[in-house]
């Protein structure tokens, strides 16, 4: 049987963050991220003819077995609007349905990798102490994918449905705990930032939109395409989220870089720029990735120069040989100012045409385990992934 860690935050400098910004693991995050904005294209959340996997439907309904939880934890009457402490009680309770999820989803001879999944699951929505939620907490929702698929539970035909179903049950969740709970948004930028809680969700948003032309991005102003089609679209929901709960106040004044954006006339230019803003001030700040944790299927390789890559455990195979299976924390949430706006629209857009995005699939040996090391396309249409992400502005974000 494998043998598996418990993970454990392995970035605690300038130096890590620059050895992370240039590892294998990172270039893995980023593909899987650019593979699953590649799936979600033209694809609304309501298209029936999507390829959902029995590990997605039973996220799906985790996803509504924490909801109901935040209903069966009503908040408490408390002085301070922000920050309503039954949102720890909720979080207390959270561990014994992290385990009856991975005990239902993991075959006998993954049993053992509940230690390394369920610090991701638990990262996932916030942090109980200071009750709070932003960009590196939503960034674990692709790290718990990325280590499913290494252990051969998803693949490539899932990650359709890993966005268009499973993060959007993730996401009706967040909103139940943000608004019930009116979590903190950590690190805030207030105004000058993309967003107080969410990254991803407008990355793989403009993703979703960009091969239709009937919504445009200055169509975000227009209730009636918000009312229309938030539902089926991830950055429509973003926006009416924005726009429900800072009601009366204009947008361009609660989110300007969103008003920016919405001037960029084509959503493909919004994605490539969105991608690079990710790379940037998500995975390449410090107050943000400190705080994510590594075991064996995310390994940490550049702590000890002595240990090859090749030998650590789970990760030394590419994520095209991966056989399919029969189966607290406070981060930056908010883009910087308006320096932030360089990387959106300048980037080479991502084309309309969707490609393979893992490569031949080759058969591993017998022995070695399921892992991944990097998402390898074998032509993408989404912009290429630099080694080093772009220097992101001063302001650090909350820690």
């Amino acid at each position: 049987m494998a043998s598996y860690l418990v993970p454990t935050k392995c970035i605690h400098s300038a130096q890590d963050l620059e050895a992370f910004n240039k590892s294998p693991l990172q270039q893995e995050i980023l593909r899987f991220i650019q593979a699953c904005a590649e799936a979600v294209v033209d694809v609304p959340n309501s298209k029936e003819d999507v390829h959902v996997s029995t590990i997605v439907q039973r996220f799906v309904l985790f996803m509504e077995d924490l909801f109901r939880l935040v209903e069966a934890t009503p908040p408490i009457k408390q002085p301070m609007r922000f920050g309503n402490k039954a949102y720890r009680t909720w979080h207390e309770n959270l561990p014994s349905h992290i385990h009856a999820f991975l005990q239902d989803i993991l075959a006998p001879s993954h049993l053992d990798a509940e230690i390394e999944l369920s610090p991701y699951l638990a990262d996932m929505f916030g942090n109980a102490t200071r009750i709070d939620y932003g960009t590196g907490h939503e960034l674990n929702f692709a790290l718990f994918f990325i280590c499913l698929h290494k252990l051969g539970l998803i693949e490539e035909r899932d990650l359709s449905a890993v966005v268009s179903k499973g993060f959007v049950a993730y996401i009706k969740t967040m909103r139940k705990l943000q608004l019930d709970y009116m979590l903190e948004p950590a690190g805030s930028h207030g105004v000058w930032g993309l967003d107080d809680y969410h990254c991803l969700l407008f990355f793989w948003g403009s993703a979703q939109l960009s091969k239709q032309s009937e919504i445009r991005p200055s169509s975000i102003h227009d209730s009636e395409t918000l009312k229309e089609f938030a539902d089926d679209f991830i950055y429509l929901e973003g926006i009416r989220f924005i726009k429900q709960i800072k009601l009366g106040a204009p947008f361009a004044e609660t989110s300007p870089m969103l008003n920016d954006i919405s001037n960029i006339p084509e959503w493909a230019r919004i994605c490539s720029g969105l991608m690079r803003l990710f790379q940037g001030e998500v995975l390449g700040k410090l107050p943000v990735i400190q705080h994510v944790v590594f075991g064996s299927l995310l390994p940490c390789t550049w702590k000890d120069p002595s240990v090859p890559e090749s030998t650590t455990s789970h990760s030394d195979r590419p994520v095209s040989e991966v056989p399919s299976s029969s189966a607290g924390f406070s981060v930056s949430t908010s883009m910087p100012g308006r320096s932030a706006m360089a990387h959106v629209g300048t980037t080479r857009p991502i084309h309309s045409q969707h490609h393979h995005l893992m490569g031949t699939v080759r058969p591993a040996p017998a022995s070695a385990m399921p892992s991944v090391t990097v998402f390898r396309p074998a032509s993408s249409s989404l912009p290429t992934v630099n080694s080093e992400a772009p220097k992101p502005s001063s302001d650090s974000g909350g820690a």
